[in-house]
């Protein structure tokens, strides 16, 4: 900071001697030159505002013709369209009529259950659906039910299907040909449904249905830069360039519309969901749409066009967004003209003046020289002094920060210990109590002259001291401080460490543990102490989290990747809310309540494991409970350095 100012401050120095002319003369003439220029500098300015407030003008016209424009082109694409949609129900419409004039369907709908009828029938449907390229053709009895199927070798054929509830059903039942549009109760799949009787004389014998899905049409328009969408008269959005807007409503869905869907089962209610939109009057006679879904805000050009069917009516939305950039570009094309057009000739004015002046600066700055190097010498000096001592105190801070994330451990790990206690010491009491009864009647076997019995009662005595010592073992080894080395340790060891220190508040917590060690040897790089500490506060957060659950089980697993090693602990409480997933590893923020807990124990284990060079994510199991995933370099057996 000092050299800047001392730098700054040659600078005021340099030009300030620089414009001291050696003669009034001088002085004079330079004098009268800037004022000359200044004359001129004000009149090139003044042209090119001229220039700008004439393209601001001009704006509301531009965007005006470029939005006509596209409401030309949208118009174009919206006729293509429209008549695409209306070609393809005309091809498709004839169809039944004249599939059904086929006698062989009369003859099967009188004897249908002729066994050596019904496969005919079959296959004939299959042949004529690829003939006629439909996607199914069926044969439905006056019941309703269908009685033989071009998709019968599929798994979900049509045969044996009741399609009563269908309008085109019941039309063509009547004797008249019959059109529908609906999401099929079978396959799932959107598509216009065809129609027609199959009559012996004038009685009506059943029906015979087409089936065309629409995916062919919709692909058609993948090319189109606009978004199509093709709306029934109900207004749902029946087809759709864009997969979000299908089977949704333009508009909510009113109470005779639901009661009509809901009979014919044509589309579940669930999804025809209304699309945002709003309108807008923009230019003279376009209309702008806008899409806000709460995520994000799009506007279109709105062009619409009824088609043949009763109802229907096609959209074509074009981005307004890049016909506004246009706009601009072209606004911003005119400003940068005029701008350059004023700076060029302001920098050509200004050319010899500037020869002029550098020469008597660069005169100036010769003698200065000197002075500044020492001065600017100086400064650095200091500057260097400063930046030294800043270093030195943001390495005194860095060693004071990770004395404190220590304690911090450290701290955890008391207070984990804490947690365990009453868990512990009903642990420990049990073998306390036994050793005491197996000791009295040693004594007592002793009396009698029994030494096998006292013998095997002292054997089961040593025994309860070895589970003793090994609990106490495991708990001085987990209180004592862990080093700062970093090396490879064995992952299923850890796993396994940390689990048998939790077995006793496991057991009072009434949880299972499943934890199958990898059958290779993994080791990863870290601390042995540390990483039980995060594997432990980690599961003591899974026990608090399962208090109310009826099934308590925790599942811990181990997956080697090329040069990670992921640990999944996984508990089946109730999961991990939204704003818990975004701040879990926040310090102090915790979900307990007060006094259960201060929010360190997912910090900590975060801290550690990126000390680690590793990743601690979290997460909701799909089904049900949350994941803690830690994941930690692979490491070589062979290292010289052993982590605690």
């Amino acid at each position: 900071m000092t050299s800047m100012r001392s730098f700054w401050a040659v600078r005021k120095l340099v030009y300030r001697r620089s414009f001291r002319a050696p003669c009034l003369s001088g002085a004079m003439s330079a004098q009268s030159r800037f004022s000359i220029l200044g004359f001129r500098s004000i009149g090139v300015l003044a042209a090119a505002l001229i220039v700008a407030l004439a393209n601001a003008a001009a704006h509301p016209w531009v965007e005006d013709r470029l939005i006509q424009r596209g409401q030309e082109n949208s118009v174009i694409t919206l006729g293509l369209v429209s008549d695409a949609v209306d070609q393809a129900i005309d091809r498709f419409k004839p169809i039944p009529g004249l599939v059904a004039r086929d006698p062989v369907f009369g003859q099967l709908l009188e004897e249908p259950r002729n066994q050596g009828l019904v496969p005919f029938v079959n296959e004939k449907l299959r042949h004529l659906s690829g003939t006629a390229e439909v996607t199914e053709i069926y044969l439905i009895d006056r019941a309703g039910q269908t009685l033989a199927a071009s998709n019968y070798r599929e798994a979900d054929s049509f045969v044996g299907n009741n399609f009563s509830f269908r309008p085109y059903f019941q039309d063509a039942l009547s004797g008249e040909t019959a059109q529908f549009h609906a999401l099929g109760t079978t396959s799932g799949e959107r598509g216009f449904f065809f129609a027609a009787p199959v009559l012996d004389g004038i009685d009506v014998q059943g029906v015979l249905a087409v089936k065309v899905t629409v995916d062919a049409l919709e692909e058609a328009w993948n090319g189109v830069s606009s978004d199509v969408l093709v709306a029934d008269g109900n207004g749902v959005v029946f087809l759709s360039s864009r997969q979000d807007y299908r089977m949704r409503s333009l508009a909510p869905l009113s109470q005779g519309a639901r009661t009509q869907i809901i009979a014919t089962r044509q589309f579940p209610l669930d999804v025809l969901t209304p699309i945002p939109f709003s309108t807008n009057l923009v230019g003279e006679s376009a209309v702008e749409v806008v899409v806000d879904d709460g995520t994000e805000r799009l506007s279109y050009l709105a062009a619409s066009q009824p088609l043949t069917l009763p109802g229907w009516h096609s959209i074509v939305l074009a981005p307004l967004e890049p016909i506004r950039r246009q706009v601009l570009y072209r606004m911003g094309v005119g400003n940068l003209t005029a701008t350059v057009l004023a700076l060029i000739g302001l920098l050509i004015w200004q050319r010899r003046a500037r020869v002029l002046e550098r020469m008597r600066v660069q005169e100036t700055q010769k003698e200065l020289l000197e002075g500044m190097v020492a001065t600017r010498t100086a400064d650095l000096d200091a500057a260097n002094i400063q930046l030294r001592g800043e270093i030195a105190e943001r390495r005194a801070a860095e060693e004071r920060l990770r004395r404190a994330q220590k304690d911090l451990v450290q701290a955890g790990k008391l207070a984990a210990l804490g947690q365990m206690s009453a868990a512990i010491s009903h642990e420990i009491n049990q073998p306390l109590a036994a050793v005491k009864s197996y000791a009295d009647n040693a004594a007592q076997y002793l009396e009698r002259s029994q030494p096998q019995k006292a013998e095997a009662n002292l054997s089961r005595i040593s025994q309860m001291a070895d589970r003793m010592a090994k609990i106490s073992g495991h708990l001085r080894n987990f209180a004592r401080r862990p080093g700062d080395a970093l090396g490879a340790i064995s992952l299923n060891d850890v796993v396994a460490e940390a689990i048998a220190l939790m077995e006793p508040q496991l057991k009072h917590s009434e949880c299972e543990v499943i934890f199958i060690p990898s059958e290779e040897a993994l080791h990863v790089l870290g601390g042995r102490l540390r990483l039980q500490q995060v594997i432990i506060n980690i599961m003591t957060n899974a026990l608090d989290a399962m208090t109310d659950a009826k099934l308590k089980r925790i599942e811990i697993a181990l997956f080697p990747g090329a040069e990670t090693v992921s640990l999944h602990v996984r508990d089946t409480g109730p999961g991990l809310s939204v704003d818990t997933l975004g701040q879990a590893f926040e310090a102090f923020y915790t979900t307990k309540e007060a006094g259960s807990g201060m929010g360190l124990g997912l910090s900590i284990s975060f801290n550690i494991i990126e000390d680690f060079g590793g990743k601690l994510t979290a997460e909701n199991h799909p089904n049900g409970g949350a994941v803690f995933t830690v994941t930690l370099r692979s490491a070589e057996v062979q290292s010289p350095m052993v982590a605690q």
